[in-house]
């Protein structure tokens, strides 16, 4: 019995230092997100090394190369956190907004003029994009984070829809890819200088109200 008693504090034991392994990894991870994001941000993608981003983490490039296959992995890891934490600050507000379809676009609208603003996630994206281009395993991997980011908008876009459009309205596959092309291209005219944030937001509003009128009536008019 002692044995057995002694064998199990063991593994408890073992357990808790590979757990505490396990907690200091995405610590560590974390903390090289963070500061990727932040020197991506401040000069971009082709002038941040990973020997930079490590310092600034307070890490060797060691754990850089321990938690991320390169460069183009962890770039694309922090675009797809941010994108994916920028969506989930539109779902509390489109959610609040009630049943009203002005409401909800005028959510849509409040959201989109706040990220319109901040310009370093899609030139960050579209440096990665142009850098990855002719790299098949990474656009590969690009094209597979978009998907997710595009079911990420599905959820959305159901919430926000009029009342009584079904979620698998034939035309919902076809709203959301123009919802995600459009809201592409106004950020890049945004983050170009030839549309401000406002007038951007006004363009997205334009866009998915007609795409709602769409899926109310059935068909484009």
């Amino acid at each position: 019995m002692e044995a057995r008693c002694g064998d199990d504090l063991e593994d408890v034991v073992a357990a808790r230092k590979v757990l505490t392994r396990a907690e200091s990894q995405a610590q560590t991870r974390q903390e090289l997100l963070d500061a990727a994001e932040q020197l991506f941000y401040a000069n971009g993608y082709h002038a941040t090394s990973l020997a930079a981003i490590a310092a600034e983490a307070g890490r060797t490039i060691g754990a850089v190369y321990s938690n991320f296959e390169g460069k183009e992995a962890l770039c694309l890891e922090v675009i797809r956190n941010r994108s994916m934490a920028e969506l989930n600050q539109l779902l509390g507000p489109l959610v609040a907004a009630g049943v009203s379809i002005d409401d909800r676009l005028a959510a849509l609208a409040s959201w989109w003029a706040r990220i319109g603003a901040e310009p370093n996630l899609v030139v960050l994206t579209a440096e990665y994009v142009t850098s990855t281009f002719h790299n098949p395993e990474q656009l590969a991997k690009a094209r597979e984070a978009l998907e997710r980011f595009k079911e990420s908008t599905r959820v959305l876009l159901e919430d926000a829809v009029p009342e009584g459009v079904p979620a698998d309205h034939p035309l919902m596959d076809d709203a959301i890819e123009v919802a995600v092309a459009t809201g592409a291209g106004i950020a890049m005219a945004q983050a170009l200088g030839t549309i401000d944030a406002q007038r951007g937001a006004s363009l997205m509003v334009a866009n998915m109200r007609l795409w709602f009128d769409a899926l109310a009536n059935g068909k484009l008019t």
